[in-house]
């Protein structure tokens, strides 16, 4: 038996763990919560987090390395219990009065000037606190050292260890003295007890797991840490007699049946050989027969590349692999990657009806991962749609780290708790830009959410050639740390150069092989002109993978040959107009009987200078205009009328005549059938790609003069002065300096080179879609032997083509997750050294992957002498107000404005004065305004805008030039 003394201790040390306070009456409704009941609610949801969200890949990983079944579980949730330990120190329970009195009032005391001017943070102290107690316990250091940074970095930072300590200045105080440590132990050991788990000494895994692993367990935690944090779920609790495992639990429940939890698939069945014709309505192409019958077979999860020209049904294929590697494999949910935001709206619809074909009510769960609310063509649709049309609609889930929204539960959407703080790819299924990848492998704020929800899905990515130097850093980072958490990619192109396939291809391996560099084959690319490309790694779990196979198909459509044409433009003149004539003139002569063409402009101002010309010779109806800066509304209808009008499959709703006049936009994820396509120079993959809209349906019966596919190439001059040259081959081509800026100037003078080869016939002609891998790899492969004019001026433009492109990638590599050949050793402890600024995400974060400045984005309304109005008439009430009900309305209002006026973005774009009131709406709080007059327009720094219904934003020039 203990002396009275020990008692005593005893007694004393219990009433001062039982002081602590783990959230202040602000944050916990009214009534502040012990510490020990945030740390048991906590593991709470971690053990629903268990039971109910992980995928059961996931929960065999964490099983296995923990130590057996159900050890994994028994681990989570002692991790996220000891996640906020740091609270138990003068630096935390000192910052709050409502807490400093509680805790003095139990014996326990500080210095309050000394530690109010040395912070300490708490997720440092707990890192501290639980380094110093898994030593004293005998854990060995292997396992202490993983363990201690997923405390530290429960709010997104993995510090150094170096970083965690009490500040020196302090004296001890930050941390405790005359009797905190006696109550920072109790507390460690309490916790335990209370989750009715094994000792502490008893709970070292079996293993040490990988970084990608422990990155996951850290995003887990932080899932749960905020769940717990919600104060309308778990309302504090200041009587310890209430504070029970039983209690936590029951509020765990609460919570999650309110938010509408649930992880994705549940019994998945591997579909059979039907299940094309089942989803589609259609037997299987070759491409999509040979990925399924591959993923069949693939001893392990791992990465399948599957390349095939445009229209054969890869994004269907995928979807289908994803389908078999996720029933085989156990994983419950699939992230779908696209090139950009715009792209990532109509895939959101074929993935909804794939999801729920798969299992009734899943569709509801699959989300859309974009930068606008709620803007999606299926919302756009339903914008006067009643409330409940409106939650069957939306699929949207966006991040705001700033800003709480009220939780939306029910069956019909992904539960809001998903929309903000980095967590919308804990989403069971997501449809995105691929930038929502590349944030997982930034080395900024929530990465360990991000990658979290990533490693219980089959990750896709669709038209992964798009990616450019600075963004392909990020790709590849981001497939190395999902090769070391052994999650199947599926990666999907039209043109994927060999050199990209070999770089995707080796940084999964290296995340495999836990390597700096992969050292082996990882080329294998048989001849043909469909691929699949499987790459697995030991089924041991060693660390040598199987050497990758590859195996080709053929193609669903015929080889035909595509014929080029160049219209020669001046391209030094200022005004596009007399070229714009030139082509009105021919695109009137081509469709004098008909037909459908698409012209894809290099610039804004070109696509509306062209789309005027188009409209005074046709009329409206037979001229549609897309680009980018439009209203999301303005955009969004017409996107859909395109892909519905031009659909490959469905010929019931084109029109006789249309031409499509875009930029960019129709590049990708673009799935129209047009008859003839304009087009001003890109490099020859992005030529492809565009050549992929046309005659993409080989049956489709077409205009006699429009039998055959055929390409105009505009936008270039062919010889010094602008004309065709009749000697077979021109001096050196001139471009857009837009172009230039764009591509660089030696991948035009490429492209031009193949391109006047085929006009001239000097060269082998485009026979597609058989000559596709070759075309793409001679135009990144060695140097192409250019005509001796071109030469000199060749060699310089690759020069500087090459030294930029190192420089890109120079710049991404200092912001990747981690830094390769640094020594950073197998842990978490600082990931975040040197990290990129706290990006929450949204134009900034994606600024970040993409090496860009942020784009400037505005909600546009009118101001008159009522007040404030929509572009469509929606009048808005004193200083922008708006009942809730019509927010979203005004939000399809949004627009992307060009880059030159991203620096406008905050100083001259600012919230109306409503939005910006107490309450705020937190769909408005964020939103800036670009206020036009009656007349639509508006002055920025000097330049008159004007918006127009017709051709989006238009700018007029300096004001009061000529």
């Amino acid at each position: 038996m203990g002396s009275e003394a020990d008692c005593e201790r005893d007694e004393r040390i219990e009433r001062q763990v039982w002081a602590l306070i783990g959230k202040t009456a602000k944050y916990a409704d009214g009534t502040p919560n012990l510490l020990l009941s945030h740390m048991l609610d906590t593991a709470a949801v971690a053990e629903r987090i268990w039971e109910d969200y992980l995928a059961h890949a996931s929960r065999g990983t964490l099983d296995r390395m923990a130590g057996g079944p159900g050890r994994g579980r028994e681990l989570l949730m002692w991790l996220a219990a000891l996640h906020d330990l740091g609270k138990a120190t003068p630096a935390w329970q000192g910052k709050y009065p409502e807490a400093a009195k509680a805790v003095r009032e139990a014996g326990l005391t500080w210095h309050a000037p000394t530690v109010e001017q040395y912070g300490w943070s708490h997720q440092h102290a707990g890192g501290y606190l639980v380094r110093r107690f898994l030593r004293e316990e005998g854990w060995p250091p292997e396992h202490v050292e993983w363990v201690w940074p997923l405390v530290a970095g429960h709010h997104g930072f993995f510090p150094l260890a170096a970083g965690i300590k009490p500040p020196p200045p302090a004296r001890g105080q930050a941390e405790g003295r005359q009797g905190w440590g006696e109550v920072q132990r109790a507390l460690f050991h309490k916790v335990g007890g209370l989750l009715e788990l094994r000792p502490a000494a008893r709970q070292v895994p079996a293993e040490v797991p990988s970084r990608a692993q422990q990155l996951h367990l850290a995003g887990l935690i932080a899932m749960a840490d905020q769940m717990a944090s919600a104060k309308e779920y778990f309302g504090g609790i200041d009587d310890p007699a209430k504070v029970t495992l039983a209690g936590a639990r029951e509020r765990a429940d609460t919570s999650w049946t309110a938010l509408g939890l649930r992880r994705g698939w549940e019994r998945l069945p591997v579909p059979d050989d039907g299940v094309f014709e089942r989803r589609y309505g259609d037997p299987p192409r070759p491409v999509q027969r040979l990925a399924a019958e591959t993923a069949r077979t693939m001893p392990a999860p791992g990465m399948l590349i599957i390349e095939a020209p445009m229209g054969e049904g890869k994004t269907r294929a995928g979807l289908v692999v994803a389908e078999i590697l996720a029933a085989r494999f156990g994983y419950d949910g699939v992230f779908v990657g696209m090139p950009r935001w715009s792209t990532a709206d109509p895939m959101f619809r074929e993935v909804k009806e794939w999801a729920e074909a798969t299992q009734d009510g899943l569709g509801a769960h699959v989300a859309l991962l974009h930068l606008w609310q709620n803007l999606s063509p299926d919302w756009t649709a339903l914008h006067d749609a009643t409330p409940e049309q409106r939650t069957e609609a939306l699929g949207h889930c966006g991040e705001d780290a700033d800003t709480q929204r009220e939780e939306r539960t029910g069956d019909q959407s992904p539960s809001e708790f998903f929309f903000s703080a980095g967590r919308g790819l804990l989403c069971p299924f997501v449809v995105s830009s691929l930038d929502e990848l590349l944030y997982s492998a930034a080395r900024s704020n929530w990465a360990s959410t991000r990658m979290a929800g990533l490693l219980g899905k089959v990750v896709l990515l669709d038209e992964v050639h798009a990616t450019d130097v600075h963004g392909s850093q990020f790709l590849q980072e981001a497939l190395r740390w999902l090769g070391q958490a052994r999650v199947p990619v599926v990666l999907l192109s039209a043109t994927l150069a060999p050199e990209q396939r070999r770089q995707v291809a080796e940084a999964y391996l290296t995340g495999v092989t836990g390597r700096d560099e992969y050292d082996g084959d990882s080329t294998a690319a048989p001849e043909g002109p469909a691929r699949v490309t499987a790459i697995c790694p030991p089924l041991d779990g060693g660390t040598t993978p199987a050497t990758p196979v590859a195996r080709a198909c053929g193609s669903f459509s015929p080889d035909r040959p595509y014929t080029f044409e160049v219209l020669p433009e001046d391209v030094l003149r200022s005004s596009p107009e007399p070229a714009d004539a030139a082509l009105t003139a021919r695109l009137a002569e081509e469709l004098e009987n008909g037909g459908c063409a698409l012209a894809i402009r290099d610039t804004t101002p070109r696509a509306q200078s062209l789309y005027r010309a188009l409209q005074e010779r046709f009329g409206p109806d037979d001229v549609v205009l897309l680009h980018e800066h439009m209203t999301a509304r303005d955009r969004t209808v017409r996107t859909d009328l395109c892909l519905r009008g031009l659909s490959p499959r469905d010929g019931s709703h084109r029109p006789r005549r249309l031409v499509v006049v875009a930029t960019r936009v129709a590049e990708e994820a673009f799935d129209v059938d047009v008859d003839l396509l304009v087009t001003d120079p890109a490099p020859v993959d992005l030529l492809l790609q565009r050549a992929g809209r046309l005659h993409r349906n080989p049956l489709r019966r077409r205009p006699a003069r429009l039998g055959a596919p055929r390409i105009l190439i505009t936008g270039m001059a062919t010889g010094d002065a602008g004309e065709s040259s009749t000697s077979g081959v021109p001096s050196t081509p001139g471009f857009l300096s837009s172009c230039e800026q764009r591509y660089g100037r030696y991948p035009l003078l490429v492209a031009a080179h193949v391109i006047l080869e085929a006009v001239t016939g000097a060269g082998e002609p485009w026979v597609l879609p058989r000559r596709i891998p070759a075309l793409v790899a001679a135009a990144y492969g060695d140097p192409l032997t250019l005509p001796a004019a071109w030469r000199d001026g060749a060699e310089a433009a690759r020069r500087e083509w090459l030294d930029v492109r190192r420089a890109r990638a120079d710049q991404a590599r200092r912001l990747l997750l981690s830094r390769r050949g640094g020594g950073e050793g197998a842990t978490l402890a600082g990931l975040h050294y040197v990290a990129a600024r706290v990006l929450p995400g949204g134009r900034d974060l994606s600024a970040l992957v993409r090496g860009e400045e942020p784009s400037a984005e505005a909600v546009v309304v009118v101001r008159d002498a009522r007040g404030y109005r929509t572009m469509s008439g929606l009048r808005l009430g004193e200083g922008g107000q708006l009942p809730a009900a019509q927010i979203d309305d005004l939000l399809t209002h949004t627009m992307e404005l060009p880059a030159d006026y991203a620096p406008l973005h905050p100083p001259v774009l600012h919230p109306l004065p409503a939005w910006d009131q107490k309450p705020r709406d937190p769909r408005l709080s964020i939103r800036r305004a670009l206020v036009l007059d009656v007349r639509h327009q508006v002055v920025l720094e000097g330049r008159r805008l004007r918006y127009d219904a017709e051709l989006g934003l238009v700018d007029e020039g300096v004001v009061g030039g000529s």
